[in-house]
């Protein structure tokens, strides 16, 4: 499944998840490991069409060496605009400072439901208007 990050590190930052529980990605079968990256490419053009980019940064951290801090496997896209942040990898230590800071604490700041209800309304009518 595709889900639109409640604590984005900027606009559109989404994951995909296995729905069935896998900590990296050699856990994969070659079915499974086509259906998640065909369902991170079905999210991959609806946030293409959202957030008018065809500029994304992709990252899975396998182990916590690796920055893995939820065991299981999920891919963050991350839609990049010119200019978004001073330096174009900025975006990692973002996403990685997102997962082991705040992502398992109750106090996590959440996106406020009347802001993220639309931008779910909207990704929802695109995924539909593209089939």
């Amino acid at each position: 499944m595709a889900i639109y990050n409640i604590a984005p590190v900027l606009p559109g930052h989404s994951l995909v998840i296995p729905k069935q529980h896998f900590t990296g990605i050699l856990e994969l079968s070659d079915k499974e490991m086509f259906e998640f990256f065909d369902t991170a490419r079905m999210a991959l053009r609806i946030l293409m069409k959202a957030f008018n980019t065809d500029s994304f940064d992709w990252s899975v951290q396998e182990k916590p060496e690796a920055g893995q801090t939820i065991e299981h496997l999920h891919l963050h896209i991350v839609p990049r605009l010119k200019s978004d942040l001073p330096q174009p990898g900025d975006w990692y230590p973002l996403v990685h400072h997102n997962d082991e800071e705040i992502i398992d604490s109750f106090n996590r700041p959440r996106i406020k439901a009347e802001i993220m209800a639309p931008i779910i309304r909207e990704l929802k009518r695109i995924a539909e208007s593209i089939g």
